[in-house]
């Protein structure tokens, strides 16, 4: 038996009981600084679980100089992509502090954190539900001074699989034209550019509204320049025209403009966007949380048609026959505007129909309230209306006209 040295005999450290319910989330920095290995942009601090693969390829995806669109502080970078074969990065970007090498601008900081497949979908596969977490326990902003090593964090997730809430806070008909719309390419693209005023919120929600086995297939960055090097499905450019002249003539590229989306007839949509559609637009975002939530983990992409089909008969089926089960007596009339009455209603079409963002409004909230049989037949004296007008009328893609009869469509559950 070798004998025994200092070392053996000191009593090993007692092993931290991690806490009930959470998860291990490794992390790492990747920026420009001088250390004593390299100057120029590398991972300069790591946890214990980041092994040398992952730092390879964190290296690989990772911004450099001058990635980020806008040279301005405040913006932030949000990015998710996979990391090999069964983990995950999801990253913030900003700018930190003044290059060190004295060649002009700021450093482009990426805070990264790393799971496996397995705790991720303790997330539900969500990676805005990540970094929520992250910022919950940790400022991510850089400091004066850089870190030489970090620990692995302990992360609680928590919430349902689809958060009702996020469904309900998207009640504005523009933005929910836009988000069907978007769904619509973001499903047919094998890769996406997106322009124009989009804000985080609308992948916030897209990702709600996917079933949690289906996230992980939608890697996307956002207000980063385009770069091959860093292989995203969904790449946000923000405004700079230049950018996505130069990001559009990239092969293999689709562009979608939130500015001006592309109206896409029902019949040739995404079923999984026309489904996106009637859970927005039924005011029941506990019952379409409900269904998307319960969406099998086995479910693959190709399988988003079949069930989207499914979960909008779904739907539509409950509400029909809810409302036909209500006693009339037990249903009081819900007018959701003094003094709105039939006519009112149909002149509110007709203003709609040429771009009155209040007639819009108004007829959005007459339809917000509950199934009611008196508001049902109102919706449909409206939709018969609102097809009558525009059989004959022919908008310019992207034009007012075209966004209004896109806009009314969604309200009125028909497509002219």
């Amino acid at each position: 038996m070798a004998p025994l040295s200092p070392k053996d005999l000191q009593v090993a450290p007692a092993q931290q009981k991690q806490p009930s319910g959470t998860v291990s989330v490794e992390q790492a920095i990747f920026t420009s600084a001088r250390t004593s290995s390299k100057d120029g942009y590398q991972l300069v601090a790591w946890s214990p679980g980041i092994g040398s693969d992952d730092a390879r390829q964190l290296a690989v995806w990772g911004p450099a100089h001058d990635s980020m669109i806008v040279e301005d502080p405040t913006d932030v970078s949000l990015n998710f992509h996979p990391l090999g074969d069964h983990k995950y990065c999801i990253s913030r970007t900003v700018l930190g502090a003044a290059e060190y090498s004295g060649r002009g601008g700021r450093q482009v900081y990426t805070h990264c954190f790393v799971l496996d497949a397995a705790s991720f979908t303790k997330f539900q596969n969500d990676p805005f539900r990540v970094l929520s977490a992250a910022l919950a326990i940790h400022d991510l902003r850089p400091g004066a001074k850089l870190p030489s090593d970090l620990p692995s964090l302990k992360m609680l997730p928590s919430g349902p699989p689809v958060d009702a809430g996020l469904i309900r806070f998207f009640d504005s008909p523009v933005q929910q034209q836009s988000l069907v719309a978007w769904t619509h390419h973001a499903l047919m693209s094998k890769k996406l550019m997106f322009t124009g005023g989009y804000n985080d919120r609308f992948l916030t929600v897209f990702f709600n509204l996917l079933p949690v086995s289906i996230r992980p297939e939608f890697s996307f960055s956002t207000r980063l320049r385009y770069s091959p090097r860093r292989n995203f499905r969904l790449i946000g450019l923000a405004n700079d025209m230049e950018e996505q002249k130069r990001a559009a003539r990239q092969e293999g590229c689709s562009v979608f403009q939130f500015d001006s989306p592309a109206r896409t007839p029902e019949a040739s949509r995404h079923p999984w966007a026309t489904w996106v559609q009637v859970a927005l637009c039924h005011r029941e975002p506990d019952e379409a949380a409900r269904l998307i939530g319960e969406v099998p983990l086995t479910t693959r992409l190709e399988d988003l048609s079949a069930i989207g089909n499914r979960l909008r008969v779904a739907m539509s089926g409950k509400r029909i026959k809810e409302a036909a089960a209500a006693p009339a007596a037990s249903s009081p009339l819900v007018v959701p505007e003094d003094n709105t009455d039939r006519g009112e209603l149909l002149v509110l079409v007709e203003r709609a129909l040429e771009g009155d963002v209040t007639a819009l409004e108004r007829l959005n909230a007459t339809w917000c309230a509950q199934p009611d049989r008196q508001l049902e037949a109102l919706r449909q004296d409206c939709a018969r209306h609102f097809l009558g007008l525009s059989r004959d009328k022919r908008f310019e893609p992207g034009s007012k006209g075209a966004v209004a009869v896109e806009i009314l469509s969604l309200i009125l559950r028909v497509s002219p």
